[in-house]
C-alpha cells in the first residue's frame, strides 16, 4: 500500500483517525484557520471529527453571463449565474473534514494598574537658542536640531524610547501633514498634538491553560514526496474557494478573529523536508534539518490557508 493509500486508510477509520495528526501539525492547521496572536494557544491539541468523508469530489463550477431586452423596450436586463456540476473538471479531494480543533487557550483578565499621559511641545526653538545663542541659519542644520529635540521629548514619555525610530517620526509627519520637523515646528505649532501613553497592567493570575474547542472545516490532500508544489497550491485554493461557496465552512463564535474560513489541509511524509530546497534546515543533524524546514514551510503556507502535516 503506498503513502496516500495508508493515510486514507487511516483518516477513513474512525478509531485510528485521531492518531494521524499530532501537535506540531494540529498547531499549523489552528494557525491556518485562526489568527493565534490576537488570541495565543498552546498544547496539548485535539481533534474533533463531526462528520469526514473520505473520497471527496469537489464539482466543477460555470459561470453563464448574459443580458436580454423585451421588444421595443429600453430596459436591459443583465444576468449571471454560476452552475455546479456543469463541465469536465472535478477537483479531487482525498477528505473532506468538517469537525473541530481543541486548543489551550488562558482567558484575558488583564487590570491595568497605572495610566501615565504626556503631551509633549513641539517648540523646541527656545532650547535651541539657548544652547546655541541662535537658531541656525543653514535650514538642513536647523531641521537637525529640532530633530534631535522633538524626538528626545517624545521618547522622554516612553517607557522604552529606543522602540521610537525614524520610521516612526516619518509616521508623525505624514498624519501630520508636514513635510519635515522644522514644518511641524514653524507651521504647526499648536495646532497638532502629539501625546505619549504609558499602560502598566497587573501581573496576569497563575490560572492553567483552559481547553477550547473552534470550529474548523478543511479540504483534505494526500500527496507523496513527488507531489508539484505549484499544482497542488492552485488546488488548495480552487478547493477552498468552491468549498465555501457551496456552504461547507463551520460557523466560528464571534469573540476569535479567523484568518481562513476553510483551510487546505496537506499530508505529506516527513521525508518530504529533507530536499534542501525547502528553506531553512541550514545546520545540525539530518533529523534537525528536517523538523526546521517543515516548521519554516508550515508558518508560510498557514498564512495561505494551508494546514501543513508531516507523517511517518
Amino acid at each position: 500500500m503506498d503513502f496516500a493509500d495508508s493515510v486514507l486508510v487511516r483518516l477513513g477509520d474512525p478509531a485510528s483517525r485521531g492518531a494521524v495528526f499530532d501537535d506540531a501539525s494540529l498547531a499549523n492547521f489552528v494557525a491556518a484557520a485562526y489568527d493565534t496572536e490576537a488570541m495565543p494557544v498552546g498544547p496539548p491539541y485535539g481533534a474533533v471529527f463531526d462528520d469526514l468523508t473520505v473520497g471527496y469530489a469537489a464539482p466543477p463550477v460555470a459561470v453563464a453571463e448574459g443580458d436580454w431586452m423585451g421588444t421595443g423596450g429600453t430596459d436591459r436586463t443583465e444576468l449571471r449565474v454560476r452552475l455546479h456540476g456543469v463541465g469536465q473538471s472535478t477537483l479531487r479531494i482525498d477528505a473532506l473534514w468538517r469537525g473541530s480543533l481543541v486548543v489551550r487557550t488562558s482567558a484575558a483578565r488583564d487590570r491595568v494598574e497605572a495610566l501615565e499621559v504626556g503631551v509633549p511641545s513641539f517648540d523646541v526653538d527656545p532650547d535651541i537658542i539657548a544652547a546655541l545663542g541662535a537658531l541656525p541659519t543653514d535650514p538642513a542644520q536647523l531641521e537637525a536640531q529640532r530633530r534631535t529635540r522633538v524626538v528626545a521629548r517624545l521618547r522622554a514619555g516612553l517607557h522604552q524610547p529606543a522602540a521610537f525610530t525614524d520610521a516612526h517620526v516619518e509616521r508623525l509627519l505624514a498624519s501630520a501633514g508636514a513635510q519635515s520637523v522644522s514644518d511641524l515646528v514653524t507651521h504647526l505649532r499648536g495646532q497638532e498634538a502629539t501625546a505619549t501613553v504609558q499602560v502598566r497592567y497587573a501581573a496576569p493570575p497563575a490560572t492553567p491553560p483552559t481547553p477550547r474547542t473552534l470550529p474548523f472545516a478543511a479540504a483534505v490532500f494526500v500527496r507523496d514526496t513527488n507531489f508539484s508544489l505549484a499544482t497542488l497550491l492552485v488546488e488548495s485554493r480552487l478547493a477552498r474557494t468552491r468549498a465555501e461557496e457551496l456552504g461547507l465552512d463551520v460557523p466560528a463564535p464571534d469573540d476569535v478573529r479567523r484568518r481562513h474560513r476553510m483551510v487546505a489541509v496537506w499530508v505529506v511524509p516527513e521525508a518530504t523536508f529533507d530536499d534542501a530546497g525547502w528553506p531553512g534546515g541550514d545546520g545540525g543533524t539530518p533529523a534537525q534539518r528536517r523538523a526546521a524546514r517543515l516548521a519554516r514551510a508550515g508558518q508560510w503556507l498557514a498564512a495561505e490557508g494551508i494546514g501543513l502535516a508531516a507523517v511517518a
